[in-house]
C-alpha cells in the first residue's frame, strides 16, 4: 500500500468521472455487498445448533469479519 498514490486525486477534480476517493469505496461497496448474502443462508441452519446464543454470535462475528475485508480488499486496492 502506497499512501502517495492512495491520495494522489483524493478529491477527484483530475477525473470528475470517478469521484472522489470515498464515492469510489463507498461504490465498491455496494457493488460487493452481495457477499453479506451468506447471512441469510445461515440462518437457515440455525435450527441444528445447540445453543440459541451461538446463532447470534456467530452471526455477528461472521458480519463484522466479512465486512472487516471487504473494507479492506477495497481500501487497500486504491493504492496498489
Amino acid at each position: 500500500f502506497r499512501a502517495d498514490i492512495f491520495t494522489r486525486d483524493i478529491w477527484g477534480q483530475s477525473n470528475p468521472q470517478f469521484g472522489n476517493v470515498l464515492s469510489q469505496v463507498r461504490n465498491m461497496m455496494l457493488v460487493t455487498v452481495f457477499v453479506f448474502i451468506g447471512i441469510e443462508g445461515a440462518s437457515i441452519f440455525s435450527s441444528r445448533a445447540e445453543k440459541r446464543s451461538d446463532v447470534g454470535k456467530a452471526t455477528v462475528i461472521g458480519f463484522i469479519t466479512v465486512l472487516l475485508f471487504l473494507v479492506l480488499v477495497n481500501v487497500l486496492s486504491l493504492g496498489i
